[in-house]
């Protein structure tokens, strides 16, 4: 589920490439690409119950399209489905789909396919609560869905689409016990080939894809390279065509590389992730707010960026980047004072006695780890005695879903509507991983989500985030920047305008279109 993980990065808002062809020609066909990846995707891709990091997701998008995607806008427009479209009050919404399209198995896509899509993600595991606001599902005809809610829902096609993991699956893999993990089946541009774990997963072209002329590559191979030194260098040693990081070192270099013309380079900024420390407050020490408030205060942010990201990163406040509603010019969000720190750690000790021990858990990559260690000191600085669990993205993830953890370094919260964020805070959320229960912060949640004067609804965000900053629920640390590196001959990774006109899909984080990848020969 967790669209996160434990790596660093980024800035607020906006997009643009440096180096590279500025006018990169026409689209030649043929070719194959190997994507290397920072994760390797371990329990799968049978999407309602899959954990996907960003690095899942970008294979997804390959195989699987979305009912809708975001355009450069922001906006959620229809893209595997020809209109989804609301009752006047938002309470029913009709999904109707494009003639002729078929899963990459030769079956049709049709309502009944996409009604099995959206029962399954209903009962998974996950996916229960975040379409927990559907009432019904119904086949009007072969091509038309209708979908009744349980209260106005003004956000349902970003949803649609969920940050890429909403992805339409073939019915056969659906109902696969023994593959629907192993052998992903879509209506993408791609079609699954081989996956051969912690060493590739291939991909080669969808030739009756519904696009027409489209993908223009033969395949892609994507390749997990967890140490993010060893993707950059292998990408400069051409033994991969493209990568992607939030690695601010690694983007410092690779803009070097773009600018003396030996690399491509595409930096996405917009509706930004947050990385921030995830404070779970289901068990002590930090089911008491003054332990919570004592990290928060001892945690000097501007060094940890400086170090770390070397300057090149925005400092958050707050989880919503400049460009998304919600984000407030000041949330409330304390200032780093280790004497005041050290105050709440005096004060948590003689409520409670002994030592302010804490566990952080992080991911195993170097930069990460270096953060973590960065951290540990500061806090030392208070009087809090930090441990570091160091374990794979994957197991992050796992325990994170358990509840298994004090702190993690994560990152979340990308995308251009609040609404999306609703599962990650709303009190009994079974993804909200920190486990708290808000009254501030589930009021907001459930008015924004019905509110249908879309202009007072954009106002109704302005407190969350002082809400969440009130609770001292995360450290907040910076915006994640996602670059995209790829050897001179890569194109096309802003992909083709999207079949309906309205321009180009809108990059989300790491999420980016793989539709339009061409090599020039």
């Amino acid at each position: 589920m967790a669209a996160a993980c434990g790596s660093s990065g980024g800035k607020s808002a906006g997009g643009g490439s440096t180096g590279g062809a500025k006018n990169e020609g026409t689209p030649q066909p043929g070719g194959t690409i190997v994507y290397g990846l920072g994760a390797e995707s371990s329990n799968g891709f049978c999407l309602a119950g899959a954990n996907l990091s960003p690095e899942g997701i970008t294979v997804t998008d390959a195989i699987y399209d979305t009912l809708t995607v975001p355009n450069e806008k922001g906006d959620y427009v229809p893209y595997l489905a020809k209109s989804v479209t609301p009752s006047t009050d938002y309470k029913e919404w009709t999904i109707a789909l494009r003639p002729g399209v078929t899963f990459q198995d030769n079956t049709p896509l049709d309502a009944a396919a996409v009604k099995l899509n959206l029962d399954t993600y209903r009962k998974g595991l996950l996916f229960s609560f975040v379409f927990a606001n559907i009432a019904d599902t119904a086949v009007v005809d072969p091509l038309t869905v209708k979908v009744t809610m349980k209260t106005p829902w003004i956000a349902f096609p970003a949803y649609l689409f969920y940050i890429g993991r909403v992805g339409i699956m073939a019915p056969a893999q659906i109902n696969s016990k023994d593959h629907c993990t192993d052998h992903p089946i879509g209506t993408g541009p791609f079609s699954f080939k081989e996956w051969v774990v912690n060493d590739h997963l291939t991909v080669v072209k969808n030739a009756h894809y519904w696009r027409a002329g489209l993908p223009y590559l033969d395949s892609i191979i994507f390749k997990p390279v967890p140490d993010v030194s060893q993707r950059t260098n292998a990408l400069k040693g051409g033994q991969l065509n493209l990568i992607h990081t939030d690695s601010a070192d690694q983007i410092l270099d690779l803009r070097s590389a773009a600018k003396a013309g030996q690399l491509s380079l595409t930096e996405n900024q917009r509706s930004a992730e947050a990385s921030y420390n995830m404070i779970n407050v289901s068990k002590p020490p930090f089911d008491d707010i003054t332990a919570r408030q004592a990290v928060i205060l001892a945690t000097d942010r501007v060094e940890l960026n400086n170090i770390i990201n070397k300057g090149v990163n925005t400092i958050a406040d707050q989880p919503f980047a400049s460009d998304v509603v919600g984000y407030v010019s000041d949330p409330g969000y304390p200032k780093f004072d280790v004497t005041a720190a050290k105050a709440k750690v005096d004060e948590y000790k003689a409520k409670h006695g002994g030592q302010f021990n804490v566990e952080v858990s992080h991911t195993n990559d170097s930069e990460t780890a270096r953060e973590a260690q960065l951290i540990k000191s500061q806090w030392a600085k208070a009087g809090i005695n930090a441990s570091l669990k160091q374990v794979d993205e994957a197991t992050l993830i796992t325990d994170a879903i358990g509840g298994s953890f004090q702190i993690n370094l994560w990152r979340n919260h990308q995308g251009s509507d609040p609404d999306t964020q609703y599962i990650w805070w709303r009190g009994g959320s079974p993804v909200n991983f920190q486990r708290f229960k808000d009254a501030a912060v589930d009021q907001i949640l459930d008015t924004g989500r019905s509110d249908t004067d879309l202009t007072k609804r954009k106002t109704d965000y302005d407190g969350l985030s002082k809400a969440l900053n009130a609770g001292a629920y995360d450290i907040w640390k910076w915006y994640a920047l996602w670059a995209f590196a790829s050897q001179t001959n890569v194109h096309g990774l802003t992909g083709p305008d999207l079949p309906d006109g309205g321009g180009k899909q809108g990059f989300i984080a790491s999420v980016t279109p793989m539709v339009g990848l061409w090599l020039s020969h």
